[in-house]
This record gives structure tokens, C-alpha cells and sequence, in this order.
């Protein structure tokens, strides 16, 4: 017996390393497409910086949900809300741990560095375990490194290329790409020109790559789309 053929699709994931939202959506997107035994599945991570202008040491946490909202206690329920959220969507998330919002240029350079050597999605959530679970600093040159080793990279490798600025201009172009293209929240999911934004339950997420799929099984359905609840991205 001949066994079915699969059909391979990308998916690119807009993200970013501190936004909790990415943390829980991106594990509950890993965890139900994998399930998936009709397709594989190829994932491509796309920078977004949701604050660009931070500098390499970052920000204090607490201070920065005040600047972002004005008072302590509405910043201390949007992490009691995080925090419910993460339990109950099985995701790694112990705010107790978090001090600081790094600047996350250099993870989101490491992982494009790792992208050219192949699949970096372990790496992806190792860093976002590192500082959701772990309270690492990702900011940082060494604790990159660190993050990079465990995942099998070299850190010598690592540590020279986070020394430099290379590949930076590549993550703000692709935040740029992704504006351009109508994503302006995060995490955003890409299949075959169909986004979905948000943290989304797994009916929803296999929906979605449903209709990718029937897309591309269906090249003379042109530009129709099967399912209308999502928001159709069009190429910048």
C-alpha cells in the first residue's frame, strides 16, 4: 500500500519575544498543528519589535506597564489576567520571575541568523521559556548564547555574531513587511495569504489551515477563499 502523500505549507508566524499573547498563542498553534497528520508544516518566524526605540538594557517591568498604563493597578491586573490565561492554555508563563522587558533586536537576530541553518522553531521556544518561565534576561549577549548552546549552536559561533549588528536592518525590515502587509498585532499567523491575529482556540487554528490548504489543492479557485472569518493579507 502506497502510503498518502503530505501536503507541505509554510506558515509564517509574526511575533514577538515579550509579548505573552505570542508566548500562549504560538504554544497552543505548536501543539495543535502538530497533531496535524495531513500536512507538513513548515514555520517561518517573522520579527516584531513592539518597542523599537528600547535601548540594549531594556526597561524595569513594573515601570513599563505604568508608562503603558498609566497606573500600577490596572498593569497588576493585565498580569493576573496573563497569568489565568497561560494556566489555562497549559502554557510556561511565571510573571514572578520577570523583573525587566529586554530590548528583543538581538533575539530577533539570532533567530534569523539560525533561520539560514534550518528549522529554528526549538530555539524559538526556548527563548520564549527563558523568559517566561525562567526570567532570563534575552536582551543579553551572553544569555542568548546560553539559549543558542542548549539548542545545539555553536556559542562561540553565536557570541560573534551578536557582537556585530548584522542582520539587524533584516528585522526591522521584516516588522516593516509585516505593517505594510496589515499586521499590526501580534502574534499574527500567515497561511497562503490568510492572517488570523490573537490568541485562538484549536477549531479555530485548524480552520484556518483548512483553508490554506483547499487554497493551494485549488490553484483555479484564484483568489476566493473558502472561509470568510479570517482577514485576507495582500502582498506589500
Amino acid at each position: 500500500m502506497v502510503a498518502p502523500s503530505h501536503h507541505r505549507i509554510s506558515v509564517e508566524i509574526v511575533f514577538d519575544f515579550v509579548c505573552p499573547w505570542c508566548c500562549i498563542g504560538v504554544n497552543r498553534m505548536l501543539n495543535v498543528f502538530d497533531e496535524r497528520q495531513d500536512v507538513d508544516i513548515v514555520y517561518k518566524w517573522r520579527p516584531f519589535l513592539l518597542n523599537p526605540d528600547f535601548s540594549s538594557e531594556g526597561m524595569e517591568l513594573r515601570a513599563y506597564l505604568r508608562a503603558l498604563h498609566g497606573c500600577d493597578e490596572r498593569g497588576e491586573r493585565l498580569l493576573l489576567l496573563i497569568e489565568s490565561l497561560a494556566r489555562q492554555c497549559d502554557s510556561f508563563i511565571r510573571i514572578d520571575r520577570i523583573h525587566r522587558v529586554p530590548s528583543t533586536l538581538r533575539a530577533h537576530r539570532l533567530v534569523e541568523w539560525a533561520a539560514s541553518r534550518g528549522d529554528c522553531t526549538k530555539l524559538v521556544m526556548g527563548l520564549f521559556e527563558a523568559y517566561f518561565r525562567e526570567g532570563e534576561d534575552i536582551g543579553d549577549t551572553a544569555t542568548l548564547a546560553d539559549i543558542a548552546e542548549r539548542h545545539g549552536f555553536d556559542r562561540e559561533l553565536v557570541t560573534h555574531f551578536l557582537s556585530t549588528e548584522t542582520l539587524a536592518g533584516t528585522v526591522v525590515s521584516g516588522q516593516i513587511n509585516a505593517q505594510k502587509a496589515g499586521i499590526h498585532g501580534v502574534p499574527s499567523l500567515i497561511i497562503e495569504g490568510f492572517a488570523l491575529t490573537g490568541v485562538h482556540e484549536a477549531p479555530t487554528l485548524n480552520r484556518l489551515l483548512d483553508a490554506a490548504l483547499s487554497v493551494t489543492r485549488s490553484p483555479q479557485q484564484g483568489g476566493s477563499h473558502p472561509a470568510t472569518f479570517f482577514s485576507s493579507v495582500r502582498p506589500s
